[in-house]
């Protein structure tokens, strides 16, 4: 298959066989990486180049119900910045916004509120500004899509199922991102055979590493002298983890022209928030962001 994510983020037009092939993508709900990824350059076009109809029918086509979570959380969410950066004025796209969040609104104030959230990083994401300098270094600095892949083993180690589960285990307490998981196994993985090699001699095998709490931070340099990395104690949303995600690549990239510059007030005024913030008890969360 075709690497879309590449073609729909770089490429101004979009041929017909890519059309095909992300239509076919977006019916594999088994194995949604691809189908995300290349959901995910549609959106990150838009932002860079200005609104695209062509690209915006694609993103609804994410939105279908037999499409995969994951993908239409990342289709929600590109949608929702469009409108809301681009000020969108095109009347189609807007009828189109009007139906698709009658139909989905509870996804879309999700969406709304994870990225809301981002003009509050000290409380909604307190681990930022310990893991921002380990985007600087390979493989996040001449791969983009590193910013965006799905955590999944094997794609930057190669370690054993008691190393494995051991991370595992470590990116749960802490419920990150999955490019900051990818970002802090960078490190991780340095360490990991002494971490390993301390708990097997307590006699510490793989089924017991559940019930241990393993204090990494003690065991490795996962500190910059001012910064710890903090235990979220609430599961991120897939929006506000593909929010994460996103805003990282837009803040900290250099293969993006785009910067983020949300006002939370400006965004309160647009139409689209209009939109998707309805009724008291919505209105009063955002208003506590």
């Amino acid at each position: 298959m075709k690497d879309l994510f590449n073609i729909f983020q770089k490429n101004e037009v979009v041929e017909v066989d890519d059309l095909a092939d992300f239509q076919v993508l977006l019916l594999d709900t088994y194995a949604p990486s691809q189908a995300a990824m290349a959901t995910t350059a549609l959106t990150l076009y838009q932002l860079e180049h200005g609104y695209d109809r062509g690209r915006f029918q694609m993103l609804l086509w994410a939105m279908n119900n037999h499409c995969a979570n994951l993908v239409r959380v990342r289709a929600m969410v590109g949608l929702l910045l469009i409108c809301a950066r681009l000020k969108l004025t095109d009347p189609w796209a807007l009828d189109q916004m009007a139906e698709l969040l009658s139909l989905e609104h509870e996804l879309a104030f999700d969406a709304w509120r994870a990225i809301m959230q981002t003009a509050k990083p000290d409380k909604y994401d307190p681990n930022f500004a310990m893991v921002r300098s380990l985007y600087s270094s390979p493989p996040f600095c001449d791969s983009p899509e590193m910013f965006f892949l799905p955590f999944l083993r094997g794609k930057i180690e190669n370690l054993d199922d008691y190393e494995w589960k051991l991370a595992e285990l470590f990116f749960k307490t802490l419920n990150v991102c999955d490019s900051d998981k990818y970002a802090l196994l960078m490190i991780l993985k340095q360490y990991m055979p002494a971490i390993v090699q301390q708990l097997r001699e307590q006699d510490i095998d793989i089924d017991d590493l559940a019930l241990i709490d393993v204090n990494f931070q003690q065991m490795i340099m996962l500190g910059n002298g001012r910064n710890r990395l903090q235990r979220n104690t609430r599961e991120l949303t897939p929006a506000e983890q593909y929010v994460q995600q996103l805003y990282r690549f837009l803040l900290l990239s250099h293969q993006t022209p785009v910067r983020v510059s949300e006002d939370i007030n400006e965004l309160k005024k647009t139409m689209i928030s209009r939109m998707v913030v309805v009724g008291k008890a919505r209105i009063a969360e955002i208003e506590n962001i």
